[in-house]
């Protein structure tokens, strides 16, 4: 496969709802020169992307949107997508885009909680994050195409804990940082689709890193199936 043909990858990039670097977030977006990225934010309190369905203009989408509305239609829309077997690619406070949406916890594979609350019959103390923490990475699979040529490296990035991780997921990247949960990166199955998931960038640090633009570069071509 020729860069050329890499460079047709089509990348929706959902974002609104939470504060971001926005330039060395773009930056790193346009340093993946295979991709081209076009974003769709929404602001704070709705995500009108599933109003219709993308699955025939975009190759993947990349969630980096928090505490959104998704309406029963667009739920549907965004389902009927994973049945197709499209792979999407989650990223950091995206774990929270849809709190309202328990489904959507299944479909990445975790659940974030913004206070104490009990969630499938079991009760959970609110989920911790500390801003500017060097974080060890651990690639923990080198063989996955997502970590291919990606080597252990460390940066500055904000933690998460206390969070649940289905016992199902794929781990592809872990941390001994005391103060984040062991498993940073994973592939989760759902339906008939694959989601890659990634805790780390908060930025701008992180965007700016090399192994994490390969981890992502890889991703994107990945979720498009052109390396695998």
């Amino acid at each position: 496969m020729t860069a050329f043909a890499y460079s047709q990858v089509r990348v929706a990039i959902i974002t609104g709802g939470h504060g971001y670097d926005k330039e060395p977030f773009e930056a790193m977006w346009t340093s993946i020169t295979e991709m081209k990225p076009t974003y769709f934010d929404y602001g704070a309190k709705k995500c009108d992307f599933f109003e219709k369905d993308h699955s025939d203009e975009f190759d993947t989408i990349v969630f980096y949107n928090f505490h959104q509305k998704i309406t029963p239609k667009q739920q549907q829309n965004f389902l009927k997508m994973l049945e197709k077997g499209k792979r999407i690619i989650v990223m950091h406070h995206a774990i929270s885009a849809f709190p309202e949406w328990d489904e959507f916890n299944k479909i990445i594979g975790a659940k974030y909680f913004s206070e104490d609350m009990e969630w499938e019959g079991k009760k959970y103390e609110r989920s911790k994050y500390k801003h500017d923490v060097k974080i060890p990475v651990h690639v923990a699979d080198k063989n996955h195409p997502i970590t291919q040529g990606v080597e252990d490296f460390e940066e500055i990035d904000e933690t998460y804990s206390g969070y649940y991780i289905s016992p199902e997921v794929h781990v592809l990247l872990t941390t001994n940082c005391p103060e984040n949960t062991p498993f940073i990166a994973w592939v989760n199955k759902y339906n008939n689709s694959e989601i890659f998931f990634v805790q780390l960038g908060h930025g701008p640090q992180i965007f700016a890193n090399e192994q994490f633009r390969k981890l992502i570069s890889n991703a994107i071509k990945w979720a498009s199936g052109k390396n695998n």
